[in-house]
């Protein structure tokens, strides 16, 4: 397939983000690339690519009256938040969901057909936008058993990777290693690392130590974005889509981020100190639905202060453990997010602890916030290439 030269007077040589494992800020740094792009050249030249996707939402379709399609979370979060003009047919050829690798052992995917619709979705968007940023799934081993792993991919496209890890010195250089080394098994050259989350403390060492580490095999070192809390907390509408329930109280909050959990598990008294010490103004409170002499403290508390910032959720299998409906009406009136999880507070913990919070297209604030901050520590020119290494020729006038 074959659509002819990009129709633009400016190219850059689109770029692979890959990383050392998940939930380490490969996304972050793509939404970063997307705004470093947009800040430089037209909107219509820009383009987004999830080449190989694992969880799906459904979004209309450019064609008037076409079904929905499924695409990869990260597409939608890409398209609506910078007003991408790709569609999405083009922005999501593969979707492997849970029993797809189950599928294609058993001989009931043609995986050759795979790849030429990866293939067919490439030449399309690189020919109507140009400067495509490519996002990859995980580690670059990942997608390994049917063959299109994220180093397997980057070479189809023939492209370099920028490899994102977190970590200290010895474990974030022993991730790389690994990773080099799979895409030195497919001639893939990584163009550069940007180390995530690093104690601020730390920056300066790590930024000397690791960049001289990554200097002896010939790696630049574009950038070590410091952790920031607010960028992994997690709203009240992710906590309420990770237990599967909605909020009865203070849903215009639903975007509400906080600044911790807090298993409440100390006498009324004690609670009531805690507060007036302003300890958990901002917290999430979990708490057993049999004690709702801590949600009667609660609302005195915001009654008398308005320092309730956080949340509560109320646990417990018995529906006699939620709230009736005068302590319901008493919540609606403070507003208050809450909800009410039937399940027992242990489940509650082990959710809570296991859960990664993501970019969403939804979240706007975290969305920002998490671009501004990656690309005020990330030297955005190495990633894009420059000019020097055939990057933007022909940057947006006036920027």
């Amino acid at each position: 397939l074959r659509y002819g030269p990009p129709r633009w007077p400016y190219f850059m040589r689109s770029v692979f983000v890959a990383a050392t494992r998940q939930h380490v800020g490969k996304s972050t740094t793509s939404l970063g690339l997307l705004a470093a792009l947009s800040s430089r050249v037209p909107l219509e030249s820009i383009g987004y690519l999830k080449p190989v996707g694992q969880q799906h939402v459904e979004v209309q379709a450019a064609a008037e009256g076409a079904p929905p399609l499924r695409v990869d979370k990260d597409c939608r979060l890409a398209k609506e938040y910078f007003g991408l003009r790709c569609e999405y047919k083009h922005m999501s050829p593969v979707l492997m969901p849970r029993g797809f690798t189950k599928s294609y052992v058993d001989g009931e995917i043609d995986m050759e057909r795979q790849k030429q619709a990866l293939l067919h979705a490439w030449e399309a968007l690189r020919a109507a936008h140009p400067n495509v940023v490519v996002e990859g799934t995980g580690h670059m081993g990942v997608g390994s058993i049917v063959g299109l792993d994220n180093a397997a991919v980057a070479k189809l496209l023939g492209l370099e990777v920028v490899l994102v890890c977190e970590g200290g010195l010895g474990s974030a250089f022993d991730e790389l290693s690994l990773n080099l080394a799979v895409c030195a098994a497919q001639g893939v050259k990584v163009r550069c690392v940007v180390l995530n989350r690093v104690q601020p403390a730390k920056v300066e060492m790590m930024r000397d130590y690791l960049g001289r580490a990554l200097g002896r095999i010939g790696v630049p070192l574009a950038g070590l974005v410091p952790t920031e809390p607010f960028l992994a907390a997690p709203s009240m509408g992710d906590f309420a889509k990770l237990l599967g329930q909605r909020l009865i109280s203070g849903e215009e909050h639903v975007l509400r981020h906080c600044g911790g959990v807090q298993f409440v598990t100390c006498s009324v008294r004690r609670f009531e100190e805690r507060l007036a010490e302003g300890e958990y103004s901002d917290r999430l409170l979990v708490v057993h639905g049999s004690r709702l002499g801590i949600l009667e403290a609660c609302l005195r508390h915001h009654a008398q202060t308005g320092e309730i910032r956080g949340g509560v959720i109320f646990t417990g299998t018995r529906h006699s453990w939620a709230p009736d409906e005068p302590i319901l009406a008493r919540l609606r009136e403070s507003r208050i997010p809450t909800m009410h999880a039937p399940l027992e507070t242990t489940e509650v913990a082990e959710r809570i602890q296991k859960f990664t919070a993501k970019l969403n297209a939804t979240d706007r604030q975290r969305t920002e916030a998490a671009i501004r901050h990656v690309q005020a520590h990330v030297d955005m020119d190495v990633l894009l290439g420059g000019t020097a290494a055939g990057g933007l020729a022909s940057p947006r006038r006036g920027v």
